[in-house]
């Protein structure tokens, strides 16, 4: 397993965030991971909308192909309804107690197209009782996070750090992982000025 900290803050990119590392720790990895999804976003839009859930099952599956295919779905419905050109997401696979895992979840997506995550929501427990599982909102399960609004963003931090803690990982077969996040590259400044410049001389 990777290396779990008992710190309240985590330095990513240069910025010092609060992280919710009671009772079991955080694994830094996985939540800079997170972190790196989310500044990832907000360097395309300067608001984000994040969506905080969690998937069931009923039985035990050694693989995690059950998300891959709940994300392929997902994400499909998503840039056709909304029109996305990109979404952001992380996952944490647990088990505690029961004998088969359950899921941990955020989505990210632009805020200027998503501001309320009701008819995603609905979305998300069509998908997954189609795949004979159930979901589970918890209170105040989303936040529009602005760019330059560091609270925010920090906010949307905390709360996504929970998925991050070490309590219920690595109840799993060696080659199957504890967690997946999309891959959204950071838009360098230099692109933005780029992108400026090809749409000036059009």
């Amino acid at each position: 397993m990777a290396y779990k900290s008992r710190s309240s803050v985590i330095t990513v990119n240069g910025r010092t965030w609060w992280i919710n590392s009671k009772v079991s720790g955080i694994y830094t990895t996985m939540m800079k991971s997170m972190i790196g999804q989310l500044d990832a976003m907000l360097s395309h839009h300067s608001r984000i909308h994040v969506v905080r859930f969690d998937l069931r099952q009923y039985e035990y599956t050694a693989t995690n192909k059950r998300m891959t295919d709940f994300n392929a779905r997902l994400i499909k419905w998503l840039k056709a309804r909304y029109g996305l050109k990109r979404v952001g997401y992380m996952w944490v696979r647990e088990q505690e107690k029961k004998k088969h895992q359950h899921y941990h979840y955020a989505l990210i997506l632009d805020g200027h197209k998503v501001k309320h995550p009701s008819a995603v929501l609905d979305k998300v427990r069509e998908i997954w009782e189609h795949m004979d599982g159930s979901d589970w909102r918890p209170k105040n399960c989303y936040y529009n996070v602005k760019r330059d609004d560091v609270d925010s963003l920090q906010a949307a931090i905390w709360r996504v750090s929970y998925l991050a803690k070490g309590r219920g990982k690595g109840y799993k077969p060696p080659q199957t992982k504890n967690y997946g996040t999309s891959r959204l590259k950071t838009l360098l400044r230099t692109d933005v000025i780029h992108r400026k410049f090809i749409t000036s001389v059009r």
